[in-house]
């Protein structure tokens, strides 16, 4: 959405500030406020941000540089921030589409001869982005629900009839209830974009009784971990959390959709230099190894092996799993029509 159309909304959104949650890890003194060796990362949260913790801000801390968290990564509160000239963000984690749609407007241009690129997809990199980690959207179900008759495909998903239960989607375009909508009606997955917003729309409706929609990650995990959804349109770390807390989880891996999420510098940031260095830890080999071994999700950086770990890999697709060709998003088509994207999910989402 260009919430930049509407100042007067963006601004006020900014008063979500008081509800960011914050953490600051480094050495005491450097505050998010102030210093030079002080760094804000604006990111999603959750055990991803752990993995963070843990690697990437301990690097930094060991040579001097604050790292401060504050999440979820909202884009209406980075729009009010840039626009009022004063960014309190260095660095958001962002969709590569975003990041190609408000390169120059929410995000700086990279500075390429500043990050270390060994190892990354060079197609990942944009202008404004810098991939930090592949993943897939998968359909996770409720074993005990299904029991020896489980959905084993994006169809299943869309039909309430032979697989009556509630579903979870994320209540934004971006997390693929339009795409997965037209696989199950059987658009061929190179054939997706332009998405056909009537047919995606006349698939989901199937559903609309039956779905509960989600804002946040950690909505997703408890609605899995509570029993309260059968089936989730699933971001693959929040699956795992929710099946580590003892969620009966089951994981189809019909025509997955592959997507991956980048780093960007805010329009004005305070700190660049330090975004910089936060970015190159970020992508190094240490955060990115600790990415795999912890959590369902893949390393853009090539040099680091996937995980050995059963339990992970459950919830990672691959060539090997992939019942269907492996969907790719067209990262090009979603930054010309976020916006309008937006508007029709919106409209059927309240309609």
């Amino acid at each position: 959405m260009r919430h930049n159309r509407h100042l007067g909304t963006a601004l006020a959104l900014a008063s979500l500030v008081g509800l960011t949650t914050t953490a600051c890890f480094g050495p005491v003194g450097n505050s998010a406020g102030g210093g030079g060796q002080s760094v804000v990362f604006s990111n999603t949260g959750g055990a991803l941000a752990e993995v963070f913790k843990q690697n990437a801000y301990a690097e930094l801390s060991a040579k001097g540089i604050t790292v401060s968290e504050e999440s979820p990564n909202n884009e209406a509160k980075l729009t009010a921030m840039v626009q009022g000239g004063k960014p309190t963000w260095d660095v958001f984690y962002s969709t590569p589409y975003t990041a190609m749609g408000k390169c120059g407007t929410l995000f700086e241009k990279i500075d390429y001869t500043k990050i270390d690129t060994a190892g990354l997809d060079k197609s990942q990199l944009s202008d404004c982005g810098v991939p930090v980690l592949n993943s897939y959207f998968l359909l996770v179900y409720n074993k005990d629900k299904y029991g020896a008759n489980p959905p084993t495909s994006w169809a299943d998903f869309y039909d309430p009839v032979r697989f009556p239960g509630t579903r979870g989607i994320m209540n934004s375009p971006k997390d693929a209830g339009m795409e997965t909508a037209l696989l199950a009606s059987g658009t061929p997955g190179d054939q997706l974009y332009p998405l056909d917003y009537d047919k995606a729309f006349a698939t989901l409706d199937e559903i609309r009784p039956n779905v509960r929609f989600y804002d946040t990650g950690a909505q997703q995990t408890q609605g899995l971990q509570s029993g309260e959804i059968d089936m989730m349109l699933a971001w693959p770390g929040r699956a795992y959390d929710a099946a580590k807390s003892g969620a009966h989880l089951g994981v189809v891996y019909d025509k997955p959709l592959k997507y991956y999420d980048v780093l960007t510098i805010v329009k004005g940031a305070q700190h660049p230099d330090q975004a910089y260095a936060l970015i190159n830890a970020l992508v190094g080999a240490k955060n990115q190894q600790a990415i795999v071994d912890r959590l369902p999700y893949g390393a853009t950086n090539s040099q680091i092996p996937k995980s050995s770990n059963p339990d992970i890999d459950a919830f990672v697709a691959d060539d090997t799993k992939a019942k269907g060709t492996i969907v790719v998003r067209d990262n090009d088509w979603w930054a010309k029509n976020l916006d309008e994207a937006t508007r029709r999910w919106t409209k059927w989402v309240n309609g």
